[in-house]
């Protein structure tokens, strides 16, 4: 193993590399802490009479003299203040050592390092893998680097264009953090020795791929990459020797059309067969998921083929905090972006919104750092948001040029439905939509499933919604640009839940945070004819009557639909209709008829508030009931006399207290609603909950943890140690900080 191998590894890989041998050679568990300011300490063992500090030092381009220089002026003055003062030191670098450098160390750092021993090098970095080849293998970014599989990559028998792949996974390795999509799809290459790796664009499909075949190639196994038809694999097989051959793109990156050559779907499935029965080949292949629905569709053959127990789809959520957090510092490492833009990402407030981000994407964070840094467009942090908030890029593609209209159609649909609909409702509001027949709706959904949309069952229901929420940002865009798109989804209703969508997209506040919004003030007279066609049809809609009378004094208050404003006012005469209404429906129309400009439905608030209040505060008797009634006392604190109020938050005070304590001394003996009912109700005391019970935080994080996380870029949360909110993640991208 040469020089080369430790040049592959990042500041943070060098130290998780040390952190493994130190921990064999010295036969105890380490703890390992963040780059930068500790003091002088990257691993520590800690016992009483017995302490341990290692420093390590990843030096690869400076000499070793700036690297001694480096350890006098600044390592040694911080172990002399480190208190209490560590009975050992041990000092680890990947810079080479030569005898006089080590006993220089040793002079200058006594007592602190007792031996030279405790000084390791390259050399001794490199002997100890070459014994220790599990360590190697730990540490995925060493893979390729070896001279063994580096021969296993590129032997006699393997087509030139190999060659570059062996470059790319190298590349691969650098940025890649292993997740459970890994392991999953690694199960079934072991299993089948065949996986059909597929998945919506960015999520890492061919990155997947190639990580599978390093591992191979670790094995032994030749890597042989395909590109034009599965002839490639028959021309360079070799019966009895190990090979993997990855095929990314197999039904091209678009659509069928040129790909497949003629009899090349017989030729794909009995590779496969023949593959899955040979244990000395593998078989990785990515794919889209429609192109492949549509390949099931086209070929008979591979409709009759059962696939599904070989195909893994990519899942992006499988992504926790912590390994969104190593691959954005991988990409920011090897960047080639100014060490100062680099560093901007350490900041909390710079990580968190795109760790956080519902559309966070490894190939839109990979392109942007990729490409060389552009102060103009704003801070380094800001960029990588921004291309995350575009949604456009990555699906206006495959949206426009890779779908068929009966394709954009469901998806055009499953928008109006807020992106997630009952299975039955699409396919009856598809046939008033498109004006085609339930096979093409069927077809569609094939092609459309696993990568633009997902379904799934929920009890006896069967459900279709959006695979991500960037889908759902890039068809609101859609509709803001196609205006007709409005038109033709008013003049073609199944549901109020349409228009309703439609409307919540034209009236939403301006702090909204939308990637766009919907203009229907030019439509008035289609949202007054959908409104009116739908807003008896009970079975079709999810929201209820009070709901629709609510959007209904919205609408009217917006524009003039006085058919619509009837409707609304006739049903709230009724007697009992705002009893009957849900939670956020009462709110909502008690809200909206006390500020109405509209005379009319100013003077229904009295009676409103008063059948509404009743209802909040009567309608639930369990345990947990008080929780839930203070909670509306403070959501509608204008519209509650102050005595009841009080004595009601009062009352649920005492009770939270109460409950505290009692999940203090037996966690498992508290009812989960009354924890779910208690925190719901603290919370909206703002941020003053934190004062009034401190302990209740530990309860908020184990109980609530996306409430927790909800605190996000408050006052209150840059308050707090950012260790404790983020905890690995922050010592991963803290690293930056104290990039040289």
């Amino acid at each position: 193993m040469d020089l080369l191998d430790l040049q592959k590894l990042s500041d943070l890989d060098f130290e998780g590399l040390c952190k493994d041998i130190l921990e064999r050679l010295l036969g105890v568990r380490l703890e390992i802490f963040s780059s930068g300011p500790d003091g002088g300490i990257d691993l520590r063992y800690y016992a009483p009479n017995r302490t341990i500090v290692i420093q390590c030092k990843h030096w690869m381009k400076s000499g070793r003299a700036k690297l001694i220089a480096h350890l006098f002026d600044s390592e040694l003055p911080k172990l002399d203040r480190m208190r209490p003062r560590p009975m050992r030191y041990i000092l680890v670098t990947s810079a080479g050592l030569t005898p006089a450098a080590k006993e220089k160390i040793f002079d200058g750092f006594r007592p602190y390092i007792q031996s030279t021993g405790d000084i390791y090098g390259l050399a001794e970095i490199t002997s100890f893998l070459q014994n220790n080849p599990e360590v190697v293998r730990k540490n995925m970014r060493l893979w390729l680097n070896d001279a063994t599989i580096l021969e296993a990559m590129i032997s006699k028998n393997v087509i030139q264009r190999s060659l570059h792949l062996a470059d790319d996974i190298k590349e691969t390795l650098r940025t890649y953090v292993p997740s459970a999509n890994l392991r999953k799809a690694m199960n079934l290459v072991e299993k089948n020795h065949v996986v059909l790796v597929s998945g919506p664009p960015g999520v890492g499909k061919t990155t997947l791929a190639q990580v599978i075949c390093a591992h191979y190639a670790d094995r032994g196994f030749e890597v042989v990459e395909v590109s034009e038809n599965v002839e490639d694999v028959f021309r360079v097989w070799h019966d009895g020797e190990p090979q993997i051959f990855i095929y990314d793109d197999f039904l091209g990156q678009t659509s069928l059309d040129d790909k497949l050559h003629k009899n090349e779907d017989s030729r794909l499935l009995s590779l496969i067969r023949r593959i899955r029965k040979d244990s000395t080949k593998r078989f990785v292949c990515t794919t889209r998921e429609y192109v492949l629905q549509q390949a099931r569709q086209r070929y008979e053959r591979m409709d009759r083929a059962d696939l599904d127990p070989l195909t893994f789809t990519v899942d992006i959520d499988v992504l926790g905090r912590e390994e969104r957090a190593q691959i954005l510092y991988n990409h920011v490492y090897w960047s080639e972006w100014p060490t100062s833009a680099k560093r901007n990402f350490s900041h909390p407030d710079v990580y968190r919104p795109i760790i956080r981000h519902r559309n966070f994407n490894p190939r839109a964070i990979a392109d942007l750092l990729s490409a060389p840094f552009e102060p103009d467009l704003g801070e380094p942090g800001t960029q990588v948001v921004a291309a995350l908030d575009d949604p456009m890029g990555l699906w206006r593609h495959v949206f426009d040029h890779q779908l068929k209209e009966s394709d954009r159609d469901v998806l055009r649909l499953l928008f109006t439905f807020g992106g997630k609909v009952d299975l039955s409702v699409l396919g009856k509001a598809y046939l008033a939509f498109a004006n085609r027949g339930s096979s093409h709706f069927k077809a569609s959904l094939r092609i459309l499933n696993g990568t633009l949309v997902r379904l799934f069952d929920e009890g006896a229901h069967s459900y279709v919604e959006f695979s991500n929420p960037s889908v759902n940002d890039f068809m609101l865009m859609k509709f803001s640009e196609e205006s007709d798109l409005i038109v033709r989804v008013l003049k073609n209703p199944y549901s109020f839940d349409q228009v309703a969508l439609l409307w919540s997209y034209h009236d939403a506040p301006a702090d909204a945070g939308l990637p766009a919004r919907l203009n229907l003030t030019p439509f008035r007279a289609e949202v007054e004819e959908a409104a009116m066609a739908t807003l008896d049809c009970h079975e079709t809609a999810t929201h209820s009557k009070a709901g629709r009378a609510a959007i209904c004094l919205n609408i009217a208050g917006s524009m003039h639909v006085p058919s619509v404003e009837n409707w609304a006012v006739r049903r709230l005469k009724q007697p009992g209709f705002v009893y009957g209404g849900s939670t956020g429906d009462i709110i909502s129309l008690i809200r909206i008829t006390d500020v109405s400009a509209n005379r009319r439905i100013r003077q229904l608030h009295d009676s409103v508030r008063l059948e509404g209040l009743t209802s909040l505060f009567n309608r639930d008797r369990g345990d947990h009931g008080l929780f839930i009634a203070a909670s509306h006392a403070m959501d509608l604190a204008e519209f509650v006399d102050d005595g009841i109020r009080e004595d009601l938050c009062g009352q649920a005070d005492e009770m939270f207290e109460a409950l505290l304590e009692q999940y203090s001394r037996d966690p498992d003996g508290v009812d989960p609603e009354m924890i779910d009912s208690g925190l719901d109700y603290i919370l909206r005391y703002d941020d003053l909950w934190q004062h009034k019970w401190p302990s209740a935080a530990t309860l908020l994080e184990s109980w609530l943890p996306e409430e927790a996380e909800s605190l996000e870029g408050s006052e209150e949360e840059s308050d707090i140690d950012p260790e404790y909110i983020d905890g690995d993640a922050y010592l991963t991208m803290n690293s930056l900080s104290f990039l040289e």
